[in-house]
């Protein structure tokens, strides 16, 4: 049975072979940090699933001198402060890879990049979750010849860690956050893809085949200058407007000339009702054409055809008379056929459509029946 190249033991043993050789004359710690571990850590996952270093900066490769020591790390891997960067190669993929862990407060980001793939893969994780500050830092032990003893350094290692089904978390994190997203077809014995590895693969291929997006140039002309607002004198004129609602009504009909400009031969431009109240605007006494004082002050003035406009119309006022002018027959304030009971001066009562005293009715001017019956 192959064995599980993220499984805990596997992990902890790349771990101690990547620590760098000390001599006699140094007393440097192998690890002093937690987020020194963790950087450590994220090495040794990536070496154990077929990752080979490289060098410690894009822009700078290190690749024989890294191949030269091997599984061992350079002595001054972590010469840099809460930030650690290693790039990598595999021989499964033409790309470089790029695998940064940066510490943030009480948190660190683990980072991934293909070079020319421009697609990052990270996660995040709370240290102390994972790692216990009280087993560090982590000392050269000497045996009893005065020499170097790491034999005992992979289960060192393993109490840097809370416990060993954190390490198996942690692993299964980089795993599916950071190595399936770098590179999904991996093929490694011992090494099984789980759904979220199917997953980042087919989001890969997608990403792959869609085609990259142009950039959005600016117009290199301005637009015309337009005054606002902007009238197109080529726009129709609108139609009747259209009250505000929830939506405009279909276009009826207009039994009752609603719509429709006034028909009166004398005043074109007035309503058939005369514009009533436009004079009750003017003061007592001030207005152009004051139907109580019509000779009185700077208001005064002859009567004119078709009286006032205000609240006190006279007989020949448009409301007293037919659409058809002074010696038409059809009152507008009764619709055709219709019982009415006057309430405006010298009024009786009639049948509705006729004025008082007009012709055509077999029962004459009052309609035939008493005033107020309706």
């Amino acid at each position: 049975m192959s064995t599980n190249p993220l499984g805990s033991s596997a992990i902890l043993q790349q771990m101690a072979e990547a620590l760098p050789t000390h001599t006699q004359s140094d007393q440097t710690s192998y690890l002093s940090s937690s987020h020194e571990a963790l950087a450590l850590f994220t090495h040794a996952c990536m070496t154990s699933l077929g990752f080979r270093l490289i060098g410690f900066d894009e822009d700078k490769l290190e690749e024989a001198k890294c191949h030269e020591l091997a599984p061992r790390l350079p002595p001054n891997w972590n010469a840099s402060f809460n930030t650690y960067a290693f790039v990598y190669a595999h021989q499964q993929s033409a790309l470089r890879f790029v695998i940064r862990t940066d510490r943030m407060g009480g948190k660190a980001e683990i980072r991934g990049l293909g070079i020319n793939d421009e697609r990052i893969a990270r996660v995040e994780v709370v240290i102390k979750d994972f790692v216990s500050n009280a087993s560090l830092p982590i000392r050269k032990s000497l045996n009893a010849d005065g020499e170097e003893d790491r034999s005992n350094l992979p289960q060192t290692l393993q109490n840097v860690f809370i416990s060993e089904g954190r390490i198996e978390d942690l692993a299964n994190l980089i795993k599916i956050n950071v190595v399936q997203k770098l590179l999904p077809s991996l093929h490694k014995e011992g090494y099984e893809e789980s759904p979220d590895d199917r997953a980042a693969r087919e989001d890969a291929d997608e990403a792959g085949r869609r085609p990259p997006r142009q950039p959005v140039m600016p117009d290199p002309l301005p637009q015309p200058a337009q005054p606002y607002p902007y009238n197109d004198p080529l726009n129709p004129l609108p139609r009747n407007p259209v009250p505000s609602g929830d939506f405009p009504p279909p276009g009826f009909e207009d039994p009752y000339d609603i719509n429709r400009p006034a028909r009166s031969p004398l005043y074109p431009g007035r309503s058939p009702f005369g514009n009533i109240g436009a004079d009750d605007l003017h003061p007592p006494g001030l207005g152009p054409h004051d139907p109580l004082r019509p000779n009185l002050g700077i208001g005064g003035g002859l009567p004119r055809p078709g009286g006032g406009q205000g609240m006190h119309p006279t007989f020949d006022d448009p409301l007293f008379r037919g659409p058809g002018g002074d010696n038409g027959d059809i009152d507008p304030q009764v619709p055709p056929g219709a019982r009415y009971d006057p309430i405006g001066p010298g009024g009786l009562p009639r049948l509705g459509g006729r004025r008082p005293g007009g012709g055509g009715s077999g029962f004459g001017g009052f309609g035939g029946f008493g005033g107020d019956i309706i």
